[in-house]
């Protein structure tokens, strides 16, 4: 496998569409916002949280709804190789259009580690972007068999999940999130964290955070602004969080974007 370039949340103008070119490698991507692409000469909605993996020789036309005010976000690397196409092979995932894993959180984890690795230039980085893309591919294989196979108990717990993605500033309990599902508080959390790999407060929290760091980078808000917005009820608490959580207090993180 060869991995030829990538980028994090890279923000796309509103009204902009990426390329609409043939390549000769596969584009992989993970949208943080609802987005449209080209499949058989039409338009097509992607949705929050969705994947993407055109194959080389398929047009790469991606860009923002039409009542967008922000354009389009993705996460996306470029890739080729028979190795790649083998493994897609093995582990069958949809191709050339959109599909979603319920949780996008296992694409930027893996995005970070390729991220890190691909800039360091160490002894046997080609190794290891090969080894944490092979797992890349597993876990959404697993994750997108597991929402296509399960029970009717998922699509109750993926509701709450779908709600604290777009919505984590609510004033979310155990009590609330287990009342959504249908559940009881103690199966409702069973449940939840088997599926997801973390607890439904946890997830919470995470999320905010999620949140926050695409509120700092818009370079357009305050600190005190994003405390509140993502549901903190204090600032001190906030602050202390998101450096736990990410090694930067908001004001360094914001200020390393933007350097």
């Amino acid at each position: 496998m060869e991995l030829k370039v990538l980028g994090i949340d890279f923000p796309h103008k509103k009204g902009e569409f990426c390329h609409k070119t043939k390549s000769s490698f596969y584009t992989v991507c993970c949208f943080s916002t609802p987005f449209l692409y080209l499949k058989d000469d039409v338009l097509h909605r992607g949705n929050k949280g969705d994947i993407l993996i055109n194959t080389p020789e398929n047009i790469v036309y991606h860009g923002p709804v039409p009542d967008s005010e922000c354009g389009f976000i993705n996460d996306w690397f470029h890739i080729n190789g028979d190795d790649f196409t083998s493994l897609l092979k093995k582990y069958e995932l949809p191709l050339n259009t959109a599909f979603n894993v319920g949780d996008n959180s296992i694409f930027r984890k893996y995005m970070n580690r390729l991220t890190r690795e691909f800039s360091s230039n160490k002894i046997g980085a080609e190794d290891f972007i090969d080894a944490i893309i092979t797992q890349l591919i597993i876990s959404l294989h697993r994750a997108y068999t597991k929402i296509n196979f399960y029970d009717e108990s998922f699509e109750k717990i993926a509701v709450v999940k779908r709600a604290i993605v777009k919505n984590p500033q609510d004033n979310w309990c155990l009590k609330t999130m287990s009342e959504l599902s249908g559940y009881s508080i103690s199966r409702f959390s069973e449940l939840y964290s088997n599926l997801y790999g973390i607890s439904a407060m946890n997830d919470v929290l995470f999320q905010r955070i999620e949140l926050a760091k695409r509120l700092l980078v818009s370079g357009q808000a305050s600190v005190s602004y994003v405390s509140k917005a993502c549901g903190f009820n204090t600032i001190n608490y906030f602050s202390k969080f998101f450096k736990k959580s990410t090694g930067y207090t908001p004001k360094e993180y914001m200020n390393n974007f933007f350097e």
